[in-house]
């Protein structure tokens, strides 16, 4: 489907200025990308999926003899920082882990973890400057994060959904935010997955998406203070992933399968409702070339009247006025307990922050289960 003259979608992204980040642990991943990419971030099923790649085994080997007798978070932490380590000759960037997720609403757990992979990146060689600590977009998390923050210890707003998690974020002084498109079962549930074709405009969280961007725009133009960069995460395929450029993302956090859709072919499939998702990206790839459709770029203006209409509205919310208020960012979101009550009362904050924690929550499980296994192994 490519030819040497036409860019893979991978690369027009990164031309459009939109900073690839590879959302794997995998170094084969990041290796054999067409260009090289800025930033590796993981979670907890990234590293439970790395705990099980049998060509770790000797690293994990190695590390749970290093640490006896110390608990399994001790040992996740540290095998968390060596699995990123073999990541970053790939990258230009920084190398992301996740803080606890049975520790978010945790102030003091958050600061501890946090120091704990700071001390582990230290040990291991790796500057601040090449990596960065994921704290929840919770109360605890943004409170935790201003300290880190202060101390010289990079931080990234994750399991963000939110107006007011990103203005919390901006107030911490966080180097980044992580706004989630889709929520975490739309991955596997195509029942709940926004089946759109315009997915700038059409898809529900594409709003909050351009408020997050548009207040960020507003308070570097009135405080003169550098904003969060905007890390795009949660993209199911290839379009939404395009779709970003247009929406304001700083960075484009890409999973594994939508890496190598935007990696085999210079075009976008023609929308048809319900392929992209139920037969995946590549299962098209066989298609004549009349069913490709090459990819133009919107400017992300604000004055464009197609993506001005979503400053006036919240689809997540079913609000849809001109009179309508944006998240003030008068508000001390950082005060103990604020920013919880807000995750709270907006409902779609509330489910998919849940389900954000839990799916990490469970994979960390998993990950302890298996350490401690091995622990009694290898004594």
């Amino acid at each position: 489907m490519i030819s040497k003259s036409e860019p893979t979608l991978l690369e027009q992204i990164e031309a459009a200025g939109c900073h690839v980040d590879t959302d794997s642990m995998n170094p084969e991943i990041a290796k054999n990308l067409p260009i090289k990419a800025h930033d590796m971030t993981s979670n907890h099923l990234l590293v439970d999926e790395q705990l099980r790649n049998p060509d770790n085994k000797e690293l994990i080997e190695k590390t749970i003899r290093e640490l006896k007798g110390e608990d399994w978070l001790k040992v996740h932490t540290v095998l968390s920082v060596r699995f990123a380590k073999r990541v970053l000759p790939y990258i230009q960037g920084r190398v992301l882990v996740q803080a606890s997720p049975r520790n978010a609403y945790n102030q003091d757990a958050i600061e501890a973890h946090v120091r704990a992979y700071d001390k582990v990146f230290q040990d291991e060689g790796i500057p601040r400057e090449r990596f960065m600590v994921k704290c929840p977009s919770t109360s605890a998390g943004v409170r935790a994060a201003k300290i880190l923050n202060a101390e010289g210890i990079r931080t990234l707003g994750t399991s963000l959904f939110s107006l007011p998690q990103a203005i919390a974020c901006s107030q911490a002084g966080m180097h980044s935010i992580s706004p989630y498109f889709n929520e975490c079962p739309a991955h596997v549930d195509p029942s709940i997955w926004p089946d759109v074709e315009d997915v700038a405009t059409q898809h529900p969280m594409s709003a909050r998406m351009r408020h997050i961007r548009d207040t960020y725009d507003r308070l570097a133009k009135e405080t003169g203070k550098t904003q969060p960069l905007i890390k795009a995460a949660s993209c199911v395929t290839a379009r939404e992933c395009m779709a970003m450029l247009e929406l304001g993302a700083d960075s484009n956090t890409i999973l594994s399968d939508q890496m190598a859709d935007l990696c085999s072919t210079s075009r976008l499939p023609v929308y048809k409702k319900g392929a992209e998702h139920q037969v995946r990206f590549r299962s098209l790839l066989d298609k004549p070339d009349s069913y490709w459709t090459a990819w133009q770029k919107t400017e992300p203006a604000t004055s464009l009247p197609r993506m001005q209409e979503l400053s006036h509205a919240d689809p997540l919310s079913k609000v849809m006025s001109k009179d309508w208020k944006i998240a003030s960012t008068d508000v001390d979101y950082l005060a103990e307990g604020v920013l919880d009550k807000y995750n709270e009362e907006d409902e779609i904050t509330r489910i998919r922050l849940k389900d954000a924690l839990d799916l990490f929550y469970n994979g960390e499980e998993d990950s302890r289960k298996e350490i401690e296994r091995l622990q009694k192994i290898y004594v």
